[in-house]
């Protein structure tokens, strides 16, 4: 079977290699999932890099999450759920850029088989990082703001469609003017554009009103720009990096304003939370997948085969949408 792997952390079209190998055996707990669709996240890129949180031991296979069928059970598993499909927890145990995977029975959470797989092979990552920033930093009033940079990214869509549920506001910073558009139809309520008139557009957005939650996904100069519109006391989120700048915020809002800045890592809730808490999340985001209600756009998806265009593609950085393998 082909595999995604890497010799050396470096530039990722080509520090990944395509090799053939053995299809694995599921062993004692484990089940044996034939790969149906696996997103490339930014996560993956900077793992790639050498940037990332975590570092594996070298040479290393690719791939964070997926979906994919159940076609064989190792001993002590039932042999009815082969034929499933299911959801690879993103832990960074396995790797997903693979024909074939074989992982522990309780990493492989059952999803619908009728749903969109390449909504689903997604879930893992970016709608459950959304979740859980709306949910584990601040109680926001209904109709509170919740402002957040990166609005045009997956997770940006994500918080604007969960935010809109809950019944909060989104404000939401963009790059470039012409995505504001489609972020209003999906449902945010203000899109600013990063630019030298950004102040004049958060008073014109905002008025008197102030933001109760502010998750940043780039960085930068512009997080300096947003935090003095925080509340009194308010909670500043870092869960992204995509400008390579540091977080910049003033030491006035620190010191006089009392901003608290928190970092998120959603490796760090997998690791600790228990199963079933994660289980819980996964199962009622994967219903809204289904459902249709949280979808993000997809460019393009590629075969293995073709993963040198595909890493290519996913670093584009005026790329609109998703890239995917799929098999």
């Amino acid at each position: 079977m082909k595999k995604l792997h890497m010799r050396a952390f470096g530039k990722p079209s080509t520090a990944s290699e395509l090799i053939e190998s053995e299809t694995p055996e599921p062993g004692a707990g484990q089940v044996l999932v034939a790969m149906e669709a696996a997103p490339i996240n930014p996560s993956d890129v900077l793992l790639i890099r050498g940037l990332y949180g975590h570092r594996p031991t070298l040479p290393a296979a690719l791939g964070t999450e997926g979906v994919g069928r159940i076609v064989a059970v190792g001993p002590a598993v039932d042999p009815a759920r082969i034929g499933e499909r299911v959801l690879i927890i993103p832990t960074l145990k396995h790797a997903t850029w693979q024909d074939q995977i074989a992982i522990d029975e309780d990493d492989a959470i059952v999803v619908d088989p009728a749903a969109d797989v390449l909504q689903l092979a997604m879930l893992g990552v970016n709608p459950v990082t959304a979740d859980l920033l709306l949910r584990r930093f601040v109680d926001v009033p209904s109709g509170g703001w919740v402002g957040q940079t990166g609005g045009n990214s997956a997770v940006g869509r994500y918080v604007i469609t969960l935010a809109k549920q809950a019944g909060y506001r989104t404000l939401n910073v963009v790059r470039r003017p012409e995505v504001a558009a489609e972020l209003l139809e999906l449902g945010a309520d203000a899109v600013v554009v990063s630019g030298p008139d950004l102040g004049v557009q958060l008073k014109k957005a905002l008025g008197d009103e102030r933001i109760s939650l502010l998750l940043d996904a780039t960085a930068g100069d512009v997080v300096a720009e947003l935090a003095p519109w925080l509340v009194h006391g308010g909670t500043l989120v870092s869960y992204g990096g995509m400008s390579g700048a540091p977080v910049v915020v003033r030491p006035g809002d620190l010191i006089f304003r009392d901003l608290h800045v928190r970092g998120f890592w959603q490796k760090g809730w997998l690791d600790t939370a228990p199963r079933e808490e994660f289980a819980a999340a996964y199962a009622r985001l994967a219903a809204l997948v289904t459902d249709g209600t949280l979808r993000v756009p997809i460019t393009a998806t590629y075969p293995l085969e073709k993963y040198q265009d595909a890493l290519i593609h996913a670093t584009q950085a005026d790329r609109v949408g998703k890239v995917l393998f799929a098999w």
